[in-house]
């Protein structure tokens, strides 16, 4: 069966109104000519963009077990247990068993110990054990990732002998190497396909190996095994146990995974979260108190800027502007006085927007902020706002009170910053996630939106905010 695919953009969109259209339609034999037509990653998006149910329905729709498979693994972790936990049993078991060894146990983690039993009892007995093998590993080591099918041989046989167990092998997810292995299969060597073709059919494996084989044992952490690959370009990386034994490999597509899972996980954590699907379904109050110590730095680094500041407005205008100050000398103190506090004005609002935007814009790259999610997170991203502006509000206007209370209207700079931090930490997590997902619905990259682009205009936002308010409470 042909397959196409479509590319990003006005193409895709075209793709998945289609798939609506006949979805709507209630069109079940368009659909399971369509869908098996449509390469995996690609279909992955088109059900992603579905609600779950209906997107299990359109799943099961593809009927041969493999093209199924080939889509699962392209999906997003809650969508794949979705489909498992709810899916009809037998077809779910089938799907399974095509996978690979290592995605088929990334995707009985996601499920609870319950179900994921469940499923274990009714695959077969030797792919069973595989899962149970890998499963005793920790999903961010080596042997959490690594797949146990490798193309091995002893060192004692010839390249004949090699080719010929080539051609007998069963279709494995990526094989690019063959490694040697003495008598007790521990790791001795490793040959290139390449250099297994272009040998003499009679030459010992052992004479063209590499005996510097690069591996990385069952606990290595996923992080050292990406630095691994990319120093030696290796395609696949061998794990040995703690005897050297050759338990199995790490392919180049696990360690992008591995990798992509390494930044997200950063990206989360600057958020205050540990999980995507959190990003919408977290309250605002366990948000709040998550993200609430990654601004300290940022408020840090504000106070002690406001602090010199501070030293040097006290250094210049010394006592003059206590007391019976002069009408010019008190707006020149008041002006200098709302100058110390510009950096925490704008850095903590500028933290909050520009972190709120890059998680909101991975959330849309990955797939786990649908259309439907939208308003709930605005919602939830405003009402964390709320509660770090009040937070770090108290803090700053406590700290213009000790700074500046010896100066006529000390206490309105006070309320002038601790209003103003309030209102622009509100409106930066508002901005933030708000630009994405507009650009999102234009059908713009919603990439285009971080960086110094979103930091410029909220860093406007917050001194025109800033001096407002201060033009507001202030004496004229």
């Amino acid at each position: 069966m042909s397959s196409f695919s479509f590319l990003p953009g006005r193409q895709s969109n075209d793709l998945l109104e289609a798939v609506r259209r006949l979805y709507r339609k209630q069109a079940t034999s368009s659909l399971q000519k369509i869908l098996p037509k449509i390469y995996p990653s690609d279909l992955a998006q088109v059900l992603d963009a579905f609600e779950r149910d209906d997107a299990l329905k359109l799943f099961m729709l593809v009927s041969a077990p493999e093209a199924a498979a080939k889509t699962l693994t392209q999906l997003e972790p809650d969508l794949q247990a979705h489909f498992l936990e709810h899916g009809d049993y037998d077809r779910m078991i089938q799907v399974l068993e095509q996978l690979p060894p290592d995605d088929r146990t990334d995707i009985l983690r996601q499920l609870s110990p319950e179900a994921a039993k469940r499923f274990m009892g009714g695959m077969d007995r030797a792919i069973m054990r595989e899962v149970e093998d890998l499963l005793q590993y920790s999903s961010d080591t080596a042997g959490g990732i690594m797949t146990p099918q490798f193309f091995a041989m002893p060192e004692s046989a010839t390249v004949q002998d090699a080719i010929d167990s080539v051609r007998k092998l069963p279709t494995y997810e990526m094989m690019f190497y063959l490694y040697l292995l003495d008598e007790s299969g521990r790791l001795v060597g490793v040959s290139s396909l390449r250099q297994l073709i272009l040998a003499e059919p009679e030459t010992p494996l052992g004479q063209i190996m590499n005996s510097r084989a690069v591996r990385v044992s069952t606990d290595t952490p996923r992080a050292e095994i990406g630095e691994l690959v990319k120093r030696y370009r290796l395609l696949a990386l061998p794990v040995v146990d703690d005897m050297d034994v050759l338990v199995g490999i790490v392919t180049v597509d696990d360690v992008i995974d591995a990798i992509e899972e390494e930044v997200s996980d950063d990206m989360l954590r600057m958020a205050g979260t540990h999980s995507a699907e959190d990003l919408v379904s977290q309250s605002f109050f366990r948000s709040f108190w998550t993200r609430l110590p990654w601004l300290i730095a940022a408020l840090i680094g504000g106070l002690i800027a406001s602090g010199i500041i501070d030293y040097y407005f006290h250094s210049v205008l010394g006592e003059s502007v206590l007391g019976n100050a002069a009408p010019g000398e008190v707006m020149l103190a008041l002006v200098l006085a709302l100058t110390a506090f510009l950096p925490i004005v704008m850095s903590v609002a500028s933290n909050v927007g520009t972190v709120s935007a890059t998680v909101t814009v991975h959330g849309l790259v990955t797939g786990t902020i649908k259309p439907g999610h939208v308003l709930p997170l605005l919602a939830k991203e405003l009402g964390t706002g709320l509660l770090l502006g009040v937070c770090y509000g108290a803090i700053t206007a406590a700290a213009a009170w000790w700074m500046f209370d010896d100066i006529p209207s000390g206490n309105l700079i006070s309320k002038t910053v601790g209003i103003a931090v309030w209102f622009n930490i509100s409106l930066a997590s508002l901005i933030g996630p708000g630009l994405p997902l507009l650009f999102q619905r234009l059908r713009r990259e919603p990439t285009s939106v971080t960086g110094p682009y979103l930091s410029s205009l909220l860093d406007v936002l917050a001194i025109l905010n800033y001096f407002v308010v201060a033009e507001l409470l202030l004496p004229s």
